[in-house]
């Protein structure tokens, strides 16, 4: 399978929301930067100079950072909220798109799952956007019906969520080379893997069947340097719950079992391979 040319990171870009896109393999970055060229400008409702968008749930920007990489600078829209509920990725988003060609952007700390205690009005936004953080959220129905709440008639959600997360695989791969009479480390959200979940939250939140519309994209991260940062997220603390009930010396192998895995996969698929589901949704 070829690998997937990915955008490169914006030089306005903060050093730490760069080091988060990377950590993924620019995969959040590259896969939403398809959907905006290859669905959403095509579809009945693309963004344009007079759209409203909100980037929900959306780290560092990673919304934003996309819709400048794949949009001339006349079509960037008039207005954009960008919004996540930890203050370390809201500040990174406003150092960073301070810089950027964007206009009448606002960075705010908010709750997806209830916007309307903020402030944010009904039928305000043209376009919304949830970024791979559906299953963050403790309750994505109510994130969900907030979004349909804050879309104008006729307006487009996006949403996306992961199909294949090889960085889940890669860790249960080590996890079972090394202790595989322990119990797997759970992923937050698993249930989204699932075909069918993501519409199923989507419809109770809201939005009628005959108005969404589904697709699948595969990236296949090959870049050598994508490829080990991915490999350092895994291998490092944000995956020690992994590693609970390890001895001394179990721990010390963790590092070569992960190389390991990611060999095996690079392997098998040319480099890491992701699979999301993408969801579009009028109002």
């Amino acid at each position: 399978m070829a690998s997937h040319p990915h955008l490169p990171l914006p030089d306005y870009f903060s050093k730490f929301a760069s080091n988060y896109v990377r950590q993924t393999g620019n995969s959040t970055l590259d896969i939403l930067g398809d959907v905006i060229s290859e669905h959403v400008q095509t579809s009945a409702h693309p963004i344009d100079a007079k759209s409203v968008v909100h980037d929900n749930a959306a780290g560092p920007g990673i919304g934003a950072a996309a819709l400048v990489a794949r949009l001339p600078k006349e079509q960037l829209p008039q207005e954009l909220l960008v919004s996540d509920n930890v203050p370390e990725m809201v500040s990174a988003a406003r150092h960073s798109l301070t810089a950027s060609p964007l206009q009448g952007v606002e960075c705010k700390v908010l709750d997806s799952q209830d916007l309307k205690s903020a402030g944010v009005a009904d039928d305000y936004f043209t376009h919304s956007i949830i970024n791979f953080s559906i299953f963050t959220f403790e309750r994505p129905v109510d994130a969900i019906r907030e979004t349909y709440r804050t879309l104008r008639p006729g307006g487009l959600a996006v949403v996306s969520c992961w199909q294949r997360f090889p960085p889940v695989i890669l860790v249960h791969a080590a996890q079972k080379r090394i202790r595989a009479d322990l119990p797997l480390m759970t992923s937050p959200g698993s249930e989204f893997f699932k075909e069918g979940e993501l519409q199923r939250v989507v419809e109770e939140g809201g939005f009628k069947k005959e108005n969404i519309t589904m697709a699948k994209k595969t990236l296949v991260v090959a870049d050598e340097g994508n490829i080990a940062e991915l490999t350092m997220l895994i291998t490092g603390p944000m995956m020690a719950k992994a590693r609970e009930g390890y001895t001394a010396g179990e721990e010390a192998r963790w590092a070569e079992s992960i190389r390991q895995a990611v060999k095996e996969e690079v392997e098998q698929f040319g480099g890491i391979k992701f699979e999301a589901y993408i969801l579009l949704a009028t109002k």
